[in-house]
């Protein structure tokens, strides 16, 4: 189906053949979960190169004709296959290609003959099979138990640090890969909305932010939770209420045939409703896939409307700078007659 797409993409924009040359796209396309290695589609074929670290993994993995290379012999092989097949014009997802690599693939073809498909790729991605939301899901539940589980690890004199090193404990314990590199952020820490993770104790009234995603098969979750140590104040708890409001007033609008940018507005006007708009920078989420970030954006210029089969984050955040901030995140994905909620943590406010 995946190949199928592609073909088709393939004869709207003129391309005889396809490279895909980015690692993630090579996954997507192939199943392979190893790297170096490119691939090169035609209306009738579907070609492998890699080299001897790969060749086996890659027979196993893909139904794809796997061609082992040697040296520096893997391009002129390739477009050798290129013009083998007769192909004129080359589409190349050149969003993932460096660009000596792209100055490499013009000494084997004429730049007016190469067309980026990136467009077309991004496009396909946003939609995923039933197999890809399985695997999405399963980092979902997984990062509902391990917010449960940290939870019980928060207490005054407890580090950002400590925090994060349980999360990926727990990652590779599991059976995971970190979707990115975890975020834990509290007290005055929690205004940066990627904040680094520091030796800095938590004490009471803090809030603390977490953001971290489980991967499973090379699909990303994501995940954020805000929980306040001990107490919290009336502005932490109205400020709280107003991210918790707006996330749920957008997630509640989800649905095929509603545009991205819609979404966003629903998040933002609430936000700006309760005198907070200035510290919502951010767009309201973004689709998750192979990739942490990428395509639909959510944010005040996305133009994207929302399919069935989408995976989408919601998470609002009001951020003020030097006192502390709050993001509340879940991961949904778009069905035939509305969204179903990946996320099961509590929404409401945690105090440990």
């Amino acid at each position: 189906m995946k190949i199928d797409k592609l073909r088709s993409a393939m004869k709207k924009t003129g391309a005889d053949a396809a490279l895909i040359a980015s690692e993630v796209n090579v996954q997507y396309y192939s199943g392979f979960t190893g790297d170096s290695s490119q691939l090169l589609i035609t209306q009738d074929e579907m070609l492998f190169f890699t080299d001897f670290r790969y060749t086996e993994q890659a027979q196993m993995q893909t139904s794809f004709n796997v061609i082992e290379t040697k040296g520096q012999t893997r391009l002129q092989q390739i477009f050798d296959s290129v013009k083998k097949a007769g192909a004129k014009t080359l589409g190349i997802d050149l969003d993932g290609v460096m660009y000596p690599s792209y100055k490499s693939y013009s000494k084997f073809i004429d730049e007016d003959k190469i067309i980026d498909l990136s467009a077309a790729v991004g496009v396909a991605r946003c939609v995923k099979d039933d197999a890809e939301i399985a695997a999405i899901t399963k980092g979902a539940q997984h990062n509902d138990k391990l917010f449960a589980k940290v939870c019980t690890m928060i207490e005054a004199g407890v580090t950002e640090a400590d925090i994060k090193a349980e999360l990926i404990y727990y990652m590779n314990k599991n059976g995971a890969e970190a979707a990115f590199d975890p975020i834990v952020a509290s007290g005055s820490n929690s205004s940066l909305p990627h904040a680094t993770p520091t030796s800095k104790k938590f004490v009471s009234g803090d809030f603390v932010t977490m953001d971290y995603g489980c991967k499973f098969g090379g699909y990303c979750s994501d995940f954020t939770r805000t929980v306040v140590v001990g107490k919290v104040d009336n502005e932490q708890q109205k400020v709280y209420d107003t991210v918790k409001t707006a996330g749920d007033l957008a997630t509640k609008a989800l649905a095929p045939g509603v545009k991205c940018s819609d979404i966003d507005a629903i998040a933002r006007d609430y936000i700006t409703s309760k005198g907070y708009g200035e510290y919502f920078g951010h767009g309201l989420g973004h689709g998750v896939g192979r990739n942490i970030h990428e395509a639909p954006s959510l944010n005040a210029t996305g133009e994207i409307v929302l399919e069935a089969g989408m995976v989408i984050t919601i998470e609002p955040g009001i951020y003020l700078p030097g006192k502390w901030g709050v993001r509340i995140e879940d991961l949904c994905v778009i069905t035939e007659d509305g969204y179903e909620n990946l996320t099961a943590a509590p929404r409401d406010l945690i105090i440990i």
